[in-house]
């Protein structure tokens, strides 16, 4: 796979999950406060969470992909006969 449908991969499944993350989490807060005949003390709790929970998910993500960037230019390294460098 190139790097042009790998990034552009990447960025869906970004926008994916915080849509679907905070997408949820709103409609959660807005059940509840239709529910119990509140206003929107749920819908601003779930939607805050919901921010979160998208961004905890994107630093996830992003994390992941730095790993198994260092892995392979770790291995490449290996393969050049470079030594192994040392934090």
């Amino acid at each position: 796979m190139n790097n042009f449908a790998r990034a552009l991969s990447k960025l869906s499944q970004v926008g994916i999950t915080m849509v679907v993350t905070i997408g949820m989490c709103f409609f959660i807060g807005k059940w509840i406060d239709k529910k119990l005949g509140t206003d929107i003390i749920f819908l601003s709790i779930f939607t805050i969470l919901g921010i979160g929970a998208a961004f905890r998910n994107l630093y996830v993500l992003v994390m992941l992909d730095f790993k198994k960037e260092e892995k392979k230019e770790e291995k490449q390294r290996e393969l050049l006969g470079h030594k192994k460098i040392e934090k």
